[in-house]
């Protein structure tokens, strides 16, 4: 069996709920592995800048290669491989969207292997510890931010849909009060808007819900630390990525004065997370399948956090087919505690996909007992969101 084509499909749609509480348009990008025994894949790539253009220099690289050769072939794009062969790739050319165009081709792989050996795919990662995959959702903020009855209802409205774990943006919290918006220091005035409006939703929820708080890189260290002391009594379940993501060693120094645990790594690939490991600069590693490299590499990062005792949430800036495919590798992997969902405000999302697969029900997904990643698309609910000039592959 040999790969024979390769192509993406972007398909985009309405979000009613984005970043901020703002109404933003969603885009995915559908990958596609075809071979000549018939059997093709399903994966998912972020919609980046250069995406495309490195997942067609992918594909000539492996057009007539033996998809189930799937470590090999994304180790060979990802480190190289050294003489006598000729490289096919730089090692240097691992970075941003070389990256995440191969993640999206390795999910395809792997929903190949799944469906050529008839199961699915955590059981290709050593079988499953769970049968159903606890979900955060992630809320941002309501675009009213200083209205707290707004928090109010968007805190009951995650609780009345079933979730038990929902994360907030700390940057996106009290974003009316930011008077310089080029340091990365935080004023008593907005820090205390901000604990004012995290401890409405903590009211409204009580004390049996997890709230996470994401900072997207944007506080610098002393900042960070006066963010966690000050929100320390709402009992957060962590703080996500509260500084630059080239510091280690800045990130440590927030970690040891920080009394809420640090979360981080939704960029990383395996060997940043070796650095942040190692240095034990953080609490709970952050992956992401979409820029890992994919489904084995999340698993391999997953694995190297667990003989540290170190917890993985899963990052998912994808739709319907990511969160599926970092669904499998939740399920097969023992310290698991999150995955998170993304587009609750864009219902479309869900109905890619046919047979109730990837419905996320009482907080949890539940996966396909299918062979591979278990997706049928729904091809009509697909063409009705196509991107304008795309191609319809399936």
């Amino acid at each position: 069996m040999k790969i024979t084509d390769i192509r993406t499909m972007k398909l985009t749609g309405p979000d009613l709920h984005g970043v901020g509480g703002k109404t933003r348009n969603l885009s995915y990008l559908l990958v596609r592995v075809d071979t000549d025994a018939g059997i093709y894949g399903i994966g998912e790539s972020e919609v980046f800048l250069g995406v495309p253009d490195s997942i067609n220099y992918i594909r000539d690289v492996l057009i007539g290669r033996d998809p189930m050769n799937i470590r090999s072939m994304v180790s060979e794009i990802l480190y190289g491989r050294m003489p006598p062969f000729e490289p096919s790739m730089s090692p240097t050319a691992t970075h941003l969207p070389v990256i995440w165009g191969v993640s999206g081709i390795e999910m395809a792989l792997c929903d190949i292997a799944g469906k050529v050996l008839n199961t699915p795919v955590y059981n290709l990662l050593g079988g499953k510890y769970r049968n159903r995959i606890l979900m955060y959702v992630d809320r941002s903020s309501p675009a009213l931010v200083d209205e707290l009855d707004h928090w109010k209802l968007l805190a009951k409205n995650c609780i009345e849909e079933g979730y038990t774990h929902i994360k907030f943006d700390i940057d996106y919290t009290a974003p009316d009060i930011k008077n310089d918006p080029w340091n990365r220091s935080i004023s008593v005035k907005q820090l205390n808007q901000i604990v004012e409006r995290i401890t409405t939703v903590r009211e409204e929820v009580g004390w049996d819900v997890e709230i996470a708080l994401d900072c997207h890189w944007h506080y610098d260290i002393p900042s960070a630390i006066r963010i966690a002391n000050e929100l320390a009594h709402l009992k957060p379940f962590w703080l996500e990525d509260p500084t630059p993501l080239t510091d280690p060693d800045g990130l440590a120094e927030v970690k040891e004065k920080s009394p809420i645990p640090i979360c981080v790594g939704e960029m990383f690939t395996a060997e940043q997370f070796k650095l942040f490991i190692n240095r034990r600069a953080c609490d709970i590693i952050h992956p992401d399948v979409l820029f890992t490299g994919g489904i084995h590499e999340t698993r391999k990062i997953a694995d190297y956090a667990d003989l540290n005792y170190m917890p993985m949430a899963i990052h998912n800036n994808g739709g319907i087919v990511a969160t599926i495919a970092a669904g499998h590798v939740a399920a097969a992997s023992s310290n698991f505690i999150g995955l998170e969902c993304h587009f609750q405000g864009a219902p479309w999302v869900k109905t890619l996909v046919k047979d109730n697969v990837g419905i996320i029900e009482n907080g949890y997904l539940r996966l396909s007992e299918n062979p591979g990643l278990g997706i049928e698309l729904d091809t009509d609910a697909c063409k009705e969101y196509v991107a304008d000039g795309e191609a319809f592959i399936f």
